[in-house]
């Protein structure tokens, strides 16, 4: 009985995986709702999605998000962040929930060829236990690539900050700003930012707006704050004195996060250090006290 739920679950998986892969007729409905501009969810500009790669993996996923999309949380941001879009991720974490799912069963079924097979609780257990952690494993890696990512970006606000501000106390206008500190940048935040103030200008959005939605769709805080202050720019050496400001306190911040990863890589680094050296003192004084008991 405990072989035949973890069966049926591979079998159910893959017929989903192959009924996810055939091609979807569209619901007009949803088709419509997305061509109508009243009803997206980001009223400024459209969001700069990932190009279709069109790979099995991205497939699944436009299947499932078709069929299940409302019922399933993705982390949208730190996707958009990374330019791997929602359909390839949600395929990929199916994909490799199947894979754990099935691959017990397999070594089952060749231990039972061989005649050395285990219980069926054993890899019936094995098989849920992996698909759960192969289910997870893509998500947590997107984190923590997202998570880079974030930290990159604040040091390159850091230095946006800075550069913006000394153009706004040379008399730049703000728009010319934000649009022509950009352009120094080779980052690829950098080339997001000259994207959608490409993209502002076409649509007739101001730059700080641009700004603003590019932060909030990245869930960058560092992006948005100066797009508000350049929003209620005065005079120059006022906004120069609160663009300097912000830089100042992201450097401090980036200062004691660096501090905090180097204490907490350092008590991490306590106990093993603390074993090799125990380790190292009962290889030499085994020697020692052999020969003093042996004397």
């Amino acid at each position: 009985m405990e072989a035949v739920l973890p069966a049926a679950a591979a079998g159910a998986l893959i017929g989903l995986a192959i009924r996810a892969a055939m091609p979807a007729r569209r619901d007009l409905a949803s088709v419509l709702d997305r061509l109508d501009v009243s009803k997206t969810s980001n009223p400024l500009l459209p969001t700069t999605a990932p190009t279709s790669t069109g790979t099995l993996p991205e497939r699944v996923g436009m299947r499932l998000l078709d069929e299940f999309g409302g019922r399933i949380t993705l982390p949208v941001k730190d996707l958009a962040l990374l330019r791997i879009s929602p359909a390839e991720h949600l395929g990929k974490r199916f994909l490799f929930a199947l894979y754990g799912l099935v691959l017990p069963q397999l070594l089952q079924a060749l231990l039972a060829a061989a005649g050395a097979a285990f219980p069926f609780a054993v890899p019936a257990a094995v098989s849920l236990a992996m698909a759960a952690l192969f289910w997870f494993w893509p998500g947590k890696e997107v984190a923590r690539d997202a998570a880079a990512a974030r930290l990159i970006v604040r040091h390159a606000a850091a230095s946006y900050l800075e550069r913006v501000a000394l153009a706004r106390i040379a008399n730049s206008g703000a728009a010319q700003a934000l649009t022509q500190t950009a352009e120094v940048g080779d980052g690829f935040i950098f080339v997001r930012m000259r994207q959608v103030f490409h993209q502002a200008d076409l649509a007739g959005v101001t730059v700080w707006d641009a700004l603003k939605q590019l932060g909030d769709e990245l869930d960058i805080p560092e992006l948005t704050r100066p797009a508000d202050t350049l929003a209620l720019a005065g005079d120059g050496a006022a906004v120069y004195t609160t663009l300097q400001a912000q830089a100042r306190q992201l450097r401090i911040a980036l200062l004691s996060d660096a501090k905090a990863q180097a204490n907490a890589a350092s008590a991490a680094m306590i106990l093993p250090v603390t074993f090799g050296v125990i380790l190292m003192l009962t290889f030499v004084m085994i020697p020692v006290t052999i020969t003093i008991l042996g004397s």
